[in-house]
């Protein structure tokens, strides 16, 4: 029995965070004086999504704005976006021209815009495959093709919203196909009969081998910094996985084997562990192995842990 969710979701593939300014990045409020534009106001929040999460996530920001501003351009060397667009009345067309320039197709954008003019770049970007996110105070148009709509207003973080969001995203599918990699080599055979080694991406693995127990022999226990992917090689066991709200310690975390034990929690499954079993065991979830079934009988289990941290 193979117990395993591998989840998808096409902001994987996204390389370019393309942002409107007046109405996204800013409140949409235009201040000004003698000379012209005087005061726009940017939350910091934003620029520290765009600056310091962006580049750990491999997405690169351009800004596309139908008006032209030395305070946007400032700002703009501040949290290190390059590719800056000014005074764009067809945002598609130059938006063309920036993916061209990088040798990459609509798919690889999320788009966050606000208003009328966006519509051609949010309407190209979703048909061909890319994400469209909007602050909550966009109008109706924009709101109803959205992808995601914030919870914040524009120029209050809805920026920051929407790079967490893909942040959070695209770390997930990273693990799950770390994940599907991991079973991928063990059903290949692509490991040694060993106490402990690597496998060929670089994953630690050991094979345990031990008698099934009682269940109260069993602790319960969670990983905060881990995914286990196990695998049986020999014997049968019970597997349970508990409710976590319900769990009662036992003791203190073990930062050092990232382990925390549990003296009483509520069964929500039991799944039988064969021969060619695998189970992944997700972060936080709580779970009790090694139980008999049936009889008491010897397991040989590889057991493969993933950090997330």
């Amino acid at each position: 029995m193979r117990e395993t969710t591998i989840w998808r979701c096409k902001v994987s593939k996204i390389r370019f965070l393309v942002m409107d300014v007046d109405g996204t990045l800013t409140d949409g409020k235009i201040y000004m004086g003698e000379e012209g534009e005087a005061v726009k106001a940017f939350n910091i929040k934003d620029g520290c999504g765009v600056r310091n999460i962006l580049p750990t996530i491999n997405v690169i920001p351009v800004i596309i704005t139908g008006r032209k501003s030395k305070i946007l351009e400032n700002r703009c060397k501040e949290i290190n976006v390059v590719e800056l667009y000014q005074n764009c009345n067809n945002k598609l067309e130059v938006l063309n021209k920036v993916l061209e320039k990088y040798g990459e197709g609509l798919s690889a954008v999320a788009y966050v815009g606000d208003d009328l003019l966006d519509i051609p770049c949010m309407s190209a970007v979703k048909e061909n495959g890319g994400f469209v996110f909007c602050p909550a105070d966009a109008i109706p148009q924009i709101k109803a093709m959205a992808d995601f709509v914030t919870v914040s207003k524009a120029g209050e973080g809805s920026v920051r919203e929407c790079i967490s969001y893909l942040s959070q995203k695209i770390d997930s599918v990273h693990i799950y196909e770390k994940i599907e990699k991991v079973i991928s080599l063990i059903l290949a055979g692509d490991y040694d009969d060993v106490p402990s080694g690597v496998l060929s991406d670089g994953t630690r693995y050991t094979i345990q081998e031990y008698i099934t127990k009682e269940m109260e022999d069993c602790p319960i226990e969670t990983h905060r910094n881990h995914i286990d992917v196990q695998y049986v090689i020999e014997g049968k066991e019970k597997f349970l996985i508990y409710t976590p709200s319900s769990l009662v310690a036992a003791g203190k975390y073990d930062e050092k084997t990232d382990c925390e034990f549990w003296t009483y929690g509520a069964m929500t499954s039991v799944s039988i562990l064969s021969p060619g079993s695998i189970i992944v065991i997700n972060t936080n979830q709580a779970h009790r192995g090694s139980v008999i079934f049936e009889k008491p009988q010897k397991i040989k289990k590889m057991v493969c842990k993933i950090c997330v941290d």
